[in-house]
């Protein structure tokens, strides 16, 4: 994912030497066989594509991890010792609960208040705007992680196309040697 343009500039300009240099290694080692210098070239641009690429899914899953983890949170038990709890903080505990499911999933969970009474979560508008931060946090990463996945892909795109390109490159018929113009 670009960040500004100083990451903008610099993964073009990777990207289009390592591109270049994959493309142009491949099609010396299938046109002229085994050379140090094309081995060197299609290893290093090689090797460019593999660190973005790598770089890429890495974000994605460390964001596909956290995500999972924030968001599959199973609801917390009761104490071992909600018996002898007074209604005053058992209501507190259930409220508690409400709001944090709430803020995770969105649902209006309910509670038993001091009377024994089942009721409905109402949030308040301060709950509502958390709530909408959370969704937006959510969002944005979920874009991200996506982002991620699709550059990586992309890197793997790249050069998968480069070298069939220096491959297909390769078949094409190399012009003679120029001679001096007397040697007819």
């Amino acid at each position: 994912m670009i960040e500004g343009w100083v990451d903008f500039a610099f993964s073009v300009v990777g990207g289009a030497t390592a591109f270049l240099c994959l493309f142009d290694g491949t099609r010396r080692l299938c046109a002229y066989g085994v050379q140090r210098k094309a081995v060197l070239m299609t290893v290093l641009a090689a090797s460019i594509c593999a660190l973005y690429g790598g770089f890429a899914y890495w974000k994605y899953s460390d964001l596909k991890t956290t995500l999972s983890m924030n968001q599959g949170k199973p609801a917390a038990a009761q104490p071992a010792n909600w018996s002898r709890l007074s209604p005053e903080k058992k209501e507190a505990l259930n409220l508690a609960r409400a709001r944090r499911t709430f803020m995770e999933s969105g649902t209006l969970a309910g509670y038993v208040d001091r009377g024994g009474e089942t009721r409905t979560f109402a949030p308040t508008q301060e709950y509502l705007m958390r709530r909408e931060r959370v969704v937006s946090y959510y969002s944005r990463a979920e874009y991200a992680a996506r982002s991620s996945f699709a550059e990586a892909l992309l890197w793997l795109i790249i050069a998968l196309i480069a070298v069939l390109f220096g491959i297909l490159m390769s078949f094409e018929k190399v012009p003679a040697p120029a001679g001096p113009p007397g040697d007819a």
